[in-house]
């Protein structure tokens, strides 16, 4: 599967997720998605070793053609079962301001670093759709 292929699935499973608890979500825009007006962007991993001795999931939001977060919250999904539904971190972008990558080392249901406060807070989204 491509990082495309990958992407594609998580904008679809949060699209779905969201819409099942009455929220108006559209595909496109500004960003992955836009949430009630919201933008969101969506970004999705599979395990991998991305430092060494570091065992987990990396999320690049700045690279070639795209000049970092262009949204209001980024959702991070950790696929570590493709057959499964994902661990999802959804965080308020200011929170990850400029960095180039983002990373949730080892299993991330016990995760317990820097994003962990963000784990399936789907509220936040709430939060911004009663702010924009």
């Amino acid at each position: 599967m491509t990082p495309q292929e990958l992407g594609a699935i998580g904008e679809l499973y949060v699209e779905r997720v969201l819409s099942a608890i009455g929220l108006v979500v559209e595909m496109g825009g500004p960003a992955d998605l836009l949430v009630e007006g919201v933008p969101v962007e969506v970004k999705a991993a599979v395990p991998g070793v991305f430092r060494p001795g570091y065992r987990g999931y990396q999320f690049c939001l700045h690279r070639e053609g795209r000049n970092g977060v262009q949204a209001a919250v980024v959702i991070l999904l950790c696929y570590w079962d493709l057959e499964q539904e994902p661990v999802a971190f959804v965080i308020p972008a200011e929170e990850i301001g400029d960095r180039r990558k983002v990373g949730i080392s080892g299993d991330p249901w016990i995760y317990s670093g820097k994003w962990a406060r963000w784990y399936r807070r789907w509220d936040v989204i709430g939060d911004f759709i009663l702010k924009w």
